[in-house]
């Protein structure tokens, strides 16, 4: 077995067939390493644009890719072949920093080969979550390579980074802070048809309150100073993709606005609650029956 540890960096153009704006793929790199870490070999890449003439600004700047080095660069055809041919037919794990990654290429497939599933794409592991798991105190929130590899004591004053190549190398380093083989293989997936399913589902807001999606149990508001049971005064109001309502505490004598979100993905719904205290409530409010 083997590891893929990808970057790709993309620029976002304009498809005039999708009549829309779409991320290009503007870089491979990649670094091929065994099941102990060792370096076997490294693959970098830049790909010669077919949407546009021109990088934008910001993607010059940010990964010092001129418009020179794209236009002298490989077809699309041509560096996905060679890639392949890099892997020499190897069975292979591949490893993101998150899947971001993983989706653009996907859509590339898709976009200028007419191909639903990447070809060589087997095994996947999104190294970012794996990594945060050994993180301390950083949360549920998606960390970043350079973040991530500074939490954990790894000195990048001398690393380049938006250069997909210098990116899979970092990722590497923070892999071998934490790697732990038979965990890793627990969070490979296979690219099979429930994969691409996940990969291509568009997280969205619940915003129908009578939607059979949303748990209404969820939909209650405990005092966050004295933890007693608070009483609803308002209907529900959905702004913002976010459903709000007033909460009396009788213990406290407060008023908050409580707010809560529930977000779809494939194969669960998130929630996540948060209150605003407002003025204090008058004898003449009335309740309204939760």
């Amino acid at each position: 077995m083997y590891y893929v540890i990808m970057d790709l960096e993309w620029n976002n153009s304009y498809n005039k067939i999708k009549k829309c704006f779409v991320n290009e793929i503007l870089e491979i790199g990649a670094v091929l390493v065994d099941e102990q870490l060792d370096v076997i070999d490294t693959f970098s890449v830049i790909i010669k644009s077919q949407l546009i003439k021109k990088l934008s600004g910001r993607v010059k700047n940010l990964t010092h890719i001129s418009n020179e080095d794209m236009r002298m660069g490989m077809s699309f055809h041509r560096a996905f072949s060679e890639f392949e041919n890099w892997i020499a037919g190897r069975d292979c794990i591949f490893l993101s920093w998150g899947n971001s990654d993983i989706r653009v290429l996907v859509d590339n497939f898709d976009m200028f080969c007419n191909i639903k599933n990447v070809p060589f794409l087997t095994q996947y592991v999104d190294l970012q979550k794996y990594c945060q798991e050994f993180i301390v105190n950083v949360g549920s929130q998606q960390i970043g390579l350079m973040n991530a590899a500074m939490e954990m004591g790894i000195d990048v004053s001398n690393c380049k980074f938006h250069r997909a190549l210098e990116d899979s190398l970092l990722g590497l380093r923070c892999l071998k802070k934490c790697y732990n083989k038979e965990h890793l293989m627990n969070l490979a997936v296979i690219c099979d048809e429930a994969f691409y399913k996940k990969l291509s589902f568009k997280a969205t807001y619940i915003t129908n309150i009578n939607s059979p999606k949303i748990d209404k149990s969820k939909m209650k508001c405990t005092c966050d100073l004295c933890s007693a049971p608070m009483k609803r005064m308002s209907d529900w109001r959905c702004i913002n993709q976010s459903f709000s309502a007033i909460f009396l505490c009788k213990s406290c004598e407060r008023l908050v606005t409580f707010y809560i979100k529930f977000k779809e993905y494939y194969d669960h719904i998130d929630v996540k609650t948060s209150i605003a205290e407002m003025k204090k409530p008058h004898d003449s409010d009335t309740e309204q029956d939760s």
